[in-house]
């Protein structure tokens, strides 16, 4: 089974495009064996046209003309052979993206010899057939220029200075590319002094448009957009009790507020240290959040996230410390290479300069099968009146989200199931947090997965606060 550059097709709707996250899942023995099948029809063909010619020419021989259908049958041969070269060559790239991913994981693992050996195999398939070489740089530029297109248009049609800000647009997805902060590896962890922070149970009415009382799973990401906190609130756990007695946990993380107010745990010192992956205030109120909600190592944790809050998801997801089977992110700056345990959906619109800082994600399908990335371009223009950070926010992502949730991709029937898997549960219990960063007590040496340190229990489900001495982190 091979990795390589995959295949998109649109969503039910023109603007909408969904890829398997740059790469798809490929059995390329399957696709060398289609090949040879188309190879073999191709020969068949041939052989028709001959006999349709020599029947032609037999009745010509007894005076009777008859039109036979060689030249159909000709273009049926040409074609066949045609796709099963193609096959053949995508079996090919496949094969040297897979070889790549491959080379870059052991890299990260520290295996430099192994990195090396098939970093020289996938080299060795382009010596050999340098069209591939070609055809997996032309993907590559293709899938890079995508974003900084998109924010060159968005730019062009409000200020006459088109090609500094193009310019610019284009270095901010490059940059992203060559320091390589915008993918995150497996294995990849969080560096830097734990941060002391505390978080509050709100009451109803906290949160977003939805009520956080709603006492049932989410029907499809506009629903789970909806939940994804605004106003005081930062983070919502959802807690289900399914039918076999089991407690899974979903958890929405909100973007970044911008305010003067030190406390602020989600604000853009959090946002830029997370970027360069650094500990933040907002990563600890997450854990602090999941374990006052009562969510333990290995428990199952679905991840929704906008922006900062996207971060914040992708880090948990790959710590290790629950099992993540779902992770829906919306303009997320960062492209997680999660196991193939976790269904990885992740929505960026091409114009929208914070999922620019992604550099185009990760050059190999990540997650689980099924995963993919959804993207398009914000409808209307800067020249219009909006914003430079309005394709970034989260109205904006929330019309993505419906056209996904209408779209008929079979893609995302697997995020469907999940959520279907979710409303099986006999009861559903919903706590908002918001949190703050202390800005009294010095920071401590950042322990990943020490315990967070709570107040007894009757005083935080009176709403009180809950302190996170030595939060884990989500990252």
């Amino acid at each position: 089974m091979s990795r390589a550059t995959g295949s998109s097709g649109t969503a039910g709707n023109d603007d909408l495009d969904i890829s398997s996250g740059g790469v798809v899942a490929v059995d390329t023995e399957t696709l060398r064996s289609a090949a040879g099948g188309l190879r073999a029809l191709a020969g068949v063909c041939e052989a028709v046209r001959a006999t349709l010619d020599g029947a032609a020419d037999a009745a010509a021989m007894s005076g009777v003309w008859i039109a036979m259908p060689t030249a159909a049958a000709t273009d049926a041969g040409d074609r066949a052979a045609r796709l099963a070269r193609d096959l053949e060559a995508m079996a090919g790239l496949y094969d040297i993206v897979e070889l790549q991913a491959q080379a870059q994981s052991a890299a990260v693992g520290g295996d430099l010899v192994l990195a090396t050996k098939l970093h020289a195999q996938a080299v060795g398939l382009m010596a050999a057939d340098p069209a591939l070489a070609g055809a997996l740089a032309g993907v590559s530029v293709r899938g890079a220029l995508a974003g900084p297109l998109a924010l060159n248009e968005q730019y062009r049609s409000m200020f006459a200075t088109s090609a500094d800000l193009g310019a610019l647009a284009v270095l901010l997805s490059g940059a992203a590319t060559v320091l390589g902060l915008g993918t995150l590896p497996r294995g990849t962890r969080l560096r830097g002094l734990d941060t002391r922070v505390h978080v509050t149970r709100l009451g109803p009415g906290a949160g977003g448009p939805v009520a956080p009382a709603a006492a049932s799973a989410p029907a499809g990401l506009v629903q789970a957009v909806d939940r994804i906190p605004r106003g005081e609130a930062r983070v919502r756990v959802e807690r289900y009790t399914m039918p076999d007695g089991d407690r899974r946990f979903v958890a929405y993380i909100g973007g970044t507020v911008t305010t003067p107010d030190r406390a602020e745990a989600w604000d853009w010192a959090s946002d830029l240290g997370l970027y360069a992956r650094m500990n933040a205030a907002s990563d600890d109120a997450l854990a602090a959040a999941l374990t006052d909600a009562g969510a333990a190592a290995g428990d199952t944790v679905d991840l929704f996230g906008h922006s900062q809050g996207a971060m914040n998801a992708s880090y948990l997801a790959l710590s290790g410390d629950y099992d993540v089977s779902l992770l829906v992110t919306f303009g997320d700056p960062v492209h997680a290479d999660v196991g193939e345990d976790t269904l990885s959906v992740a929505v960026r619109h091409l114009d929208d300069p914070v999922a620019a800082l992604a550099g185009g994600g990760s050059a190999a399908g990540v997650g689980a099968d099924g995963s993919f990335v959804a993207t398009r371009e914000h409808p209307g223009t800067l020249r219009d009146g909006q914003g430079l950070i309005v394709p970034h926010e989260l109205d904006a992502y929330r019309e993505t989200a419906a056209m996904l949730d209408a779209s008929e991709d079979p893609r995302m029937d697997a995020v469907r199931a999940r959520l279907d898997d979710l409303g099986r549960a006999r009861s559903v219990e919903t706590i908002v947090y918001a949190a703050a960063r202390d800005t009294v007590v010095p920071p401590t040496p950042y322990v990943r997965g020490a315990a967070v340190a709570v107040v007894p229990p009757p005083y935080a489900a009176a709403g009180g606060a809950v302190s996170a001495a030595s939060a884990g982190g989500a990252g």
